[in-house]
């Protein structure tokens, strides 16, 4: 199987584990339903003031971003997303970055908080 070690990186960067036989478009749905978060985390980000947690938001933001293309372990990455968002100053700006980044472990699902990301690499 040809696109065995293509679905390995693809099942690394989603949190999916591959399967032999598995049709390939079913891991890209995933990565998929992850744009919209991860833009909408971007956006959001990049809206925040120039402060010394806004600049850590976005440097949090950016590194999953890579770390996802990568099809690297994201569950430090995403628990100081987490944080440093819970340091900002409440508002709405704060709360879409919380809904985003629900949405990105929602897509990402259990398994990729603390199993490896990276079991495919």
């Amino acid at each position: 199987m040809n696109d065995e070690p293509r679905n390995a990186a693809s099942a690394a960067h989603t949190g999916h584990v591959s399967r032999p036989g598995r049709d390939a478009d079913v891991d890209a749905e995933p990565r998929e339903a992850l744009k919209r978060p991860l833009f909408e985390l971007e956006r959001y980000a990049g809206w925040l003031a120039k402060g010394h947690v806004s600049l850590a938001v976005r440097a949090d933001v950016r590194a999953l971003g890579a770390a996802m293309d990568a099809g690297h372990d994201t569950s430090q990455l995403l628990l100081t997303l987490d944080k440093d968002i819970a340091r900002l100053p409440s508002g709405d700006i704060r709360k879409m970055l919380r809904r985003a980044l629900a949405e990105v472990q929602l897509v990402l699902g259990p398994g990729a908080i603390g199993a490896g990301d990276g079991e495919g690499s």
